[in-house]
């Protein structure tokens, strides 16, 4: 089994990878969160980190957001339905990425999920943004349509040339 650390910017809805491992402790959490130190915006001074129960979180790892002035709010016990983004980008990972590949080990696993991410981050249209990709790049409208593959053609981003 492994471990996958994510957080998910409610606003913008953009995934970012923390790390994939196999065993998780509390240095481990803390390393990987440390790599993304640039995700965390804090100049709007309202930001909040919303998390299961999971024993794997320890006091050490809200410690690490409430010295940055992140809120740390945890959601009540056997209640998935109360942290809908992540759930929901969890399910989207496997049924469109996972779910369709033998995954034989951690780099094949950490590959898989940072290409998804990429994909969902740039290129894959969200119905809550009225199916338009996160990065709201503007869109040709003229020329050939081209088709670059993903993950080996399990999906496509099709463009203008």
């Amino acid at each position: 089994m492994f471990y996958c650390l994510f957080f998910i910017n409610i606003k913008t809805r953009q995934v970012h990878l923390a790390g994939i491992t196999r065993r998780i402790d509390n240095q481990w959490l803390i390393e990987q969160t440390q790599k993304l130190d640039a995700v965390f915006d804090l100049k709007s001074g309202k930001a909040v980190l919303i998390r299961d129960r999971d024993i794997k979180f320890s006091k050490e790892f809200d410690k690490f957001f409430e010295d940055k002035g992140i809120s740390v709010m945890k959601i009540p016990p056997h209640s998935p339905n109360l942290n809908p983004y992540a759930e929901s980008w969890v399910a989207t990972v496997k049924r469109e990425c996972l779910d369709h590949f033998l995954i034989i080990g951690e780099v094949h696993l950490e590959y898989l999920v940072k290409e998804f991410v990429n994909y969902y981050n740039s290129h894959r249209p969200h119905s809550s943004l009225d199916n338009q990709p996160i990065n709201n790049c503007p869109v040709k409208i003229d020329g050939e349509i081209r088709a670059r593959p993903i993950l080996g053609g399990l999906m496509h981003h099709y463009y203008r040339q």
